[in-house]
């Protein structure tokens, strides 16, 4: 409890807005490693001896479902894509944590709403999600060259249109992606970085604050369809 709220205006996802954190995804088969649009980061040298050519990035990528669903005010994520038990995640809840439900019946969230207590980055690799049926979702990004010292203020809120997919830059923070309650539960396909290395902040513990984004929904006049609030 007690926690600040830092609303995120929902931006229009497109290859212009996403300049610096990623790509829209039109085709998942259009970043793999095979073709070079899929990035895997060398794996870091320890001390001033070079790596040999063609090592350090062999392990390639990860690929499978990305689960989501909601569960009263709790969203809750499950990757599969990745070879670990800790794979589930609770992404993000619909309301403030004091008032927050686990039961459908007394849900106290506010509509197409979803505040976000963590992010995280992946330091070894490109990260890709796909909707499994062409439905808009978020996803809130901070750019990668904030590094460790991200802040709330860094990051950005951008809806993806039905029918497409995202692509994210290594090192760019992100979490899940988050679906209105209407088209839940929610599968998509993720490629991954197969090291799956995280490094994690919480908005809640380290700044006393949650993320609030409004989710894309069937009616386009629920969100802030805005193509300026990139930063570069």
């Amino acid at each position: 409890s007690g926690l600040d709220i830092h609303d995120l205006d929902l931006v229009t996802a497109s290859d212009e807005t996403l300049q610096g954190y990623g790509y829209l995804v039109h085709n998942p088969n259009d970043f793999t490693t095979d073709n070079g649009r899929f990035e895997i980061v060398k794996w870091p040298q320890l001390g001033w001896r070079p790596l040999d050519p063609n090592t350090g990035d062999e392990a390639g990528t990860t690929e499978g479902n990305f689960e989501v669903h909601w569960k009263g005010d709790f969203y809750f994520g499950k990757n599969l894509a990745v070879a670990t038990s800790n794979n589930t995640y609770l992404d993000g809840i619909a309301a403030l944590p004091e008032v927050a439900s686990m039961d459908d019946s007394s849900c106290r969230g506010e509509a197409n709403t979803i505040y976000l207590w963590m992010s995280d980055y992946h330091p070894d690799g490109g990260q890709l999600f796909w909707p499994s049926t062409p439905v808009p979702f978020a996803v809130a990004l901070g750019l990668s060259t904030y590094g460790d010292d991200i802040a709330p203020q860094h990051m950005r809120a951008f809806a993806v249109p039905a029918g497409c997919g995202v692509y994210i830059h290594p090192g760019t923070w992100h979490n899940g992606v988050y679906v209105a309650k209407e088209y839940c539960p929610m599968t998509f396909f993720t490629r991954q970085g197969k090291v799956h290395a995280r490094i994690s902040a919480s908005w809640a513990a380290e700044f006393k604050v949650l993320l609030r984004v409004r989710l894309p929904t069937s009616s386009p006049l629920t969100f802030h369809q805005s193509h300026h609030d990139s930063e570069h």
